[in-house]
Parts: C-alpha cells; structure tokens; sequence
C-alpha cells in the first residue's frame, strides 16, 4: 500500500494491476536468467517494478520540480 500524504487516501495496488501476474512476469525473467522491469502509474505516481525485487516510486511530476524528483525506494 502506498501511505496516505496530506488528504490523500490510502492506495492497494490490487485496484490497479494484478499482482500475481506481475509476480509471473519477474518469475520468468529470473528462470530465463533476463533483467526485466515494469512500469505502471498509480494515481499519477510512476512505479517501478524490477526483477531483482526493487521497486521505485517517483512522485507526480509536479511535485518533483519542488523535490528534486527522487524516487522512493522500497525493497
């Protein structure tokens, strides 16, 4: 879940891609011995997805102007 910022909501993943099939893909990619990475928004946020089990979160872009655009990290 993605934590709540000033009156924003709380977000679930589950309403905006499956995770199962998301977990199949970054399965296949290790048994095929390949780097994959998958890119998704979720409420305006950009998500990152990679096979070495890093995820990145980019803030909406323009909330990156005002904070340097790094990305929040989560493993």
């Amino acid at each position: 879940m993605i934590e709540p910022t000033g009156a924003q909501t709380t977000l679930s993943l589950y309403e905006y891609v499956n995770p199962d099939a998301l977990e199949d893909i970054i399965k296949a990619s290790a048994s095929k011995k390949s780097d994959v990475e998958v890119r998704f928004t979720v409420e305006d946020y950009l998500v990152t997805v990679r096979s070495d089990n890093t995820i990145l979160i980019y803030e909406p872009l323009g909330a990156q102007r005002d904070t340097g655009g790094n990305p929040c990290s989560a493993s």
